[in-house]
């Protein structure tokens, strides 16, 4: 169970938020992951990983705003096995603020997001 490799998987999540870059998540996400939240009128908000790529995609990077702050932070990480973490931590993006829960595996050799429960607050 080595934290530090998990802490580099969040922070690389962080950065890729920040940048909006598609191609650094989409390596972070495994294949089969989902994202849950609450959409607009409240319902489940179920999102496969490429639907949810698509729409980070159509955000502008936070990185090309010079009056953008950043706020990530890794609330918590909890080992479930050696192969299996959960992590909570706060970020912003573009004009919401998100605390997500991130569950993630260790599969060939590498950590990756296999699902978010995901919060939002528009800042």
């Amino acid at each position: 169970m080595d934290v530090s490799q998990v802490t580099s998987v969040l922070h690389k999540y962080f950065d890729a938020f920040y940048e909006a870059d598609t191609n650094k998540l989409s390596q972070l996400f495994h294949k089969a992951s989902h994202i849950y939240g609450h959409n607009e009128n409240g319902d489940l908000d179920d999102m496969d990983k490429e639907t949810f790529l698509k729409i980070i995609g159509s955000f502008s990077p936070n990185s090309k705003n010079l009056d953008f702050i950043r706020n990530d932070e890794i609330l918590a990480i909890n080992f479930i096995s050696d192969k299996v973490a959960t992590a909570r931590v706060k970020l912003r993006f573009s004009n919401l603020a998100c605390t997500d829960i991130i569950n993630l595996i260790y599969l060939n050799g590498e950590w990756k997001v296999i699902s978010v429960l995901d919060t939002k607050e528009f800042i």
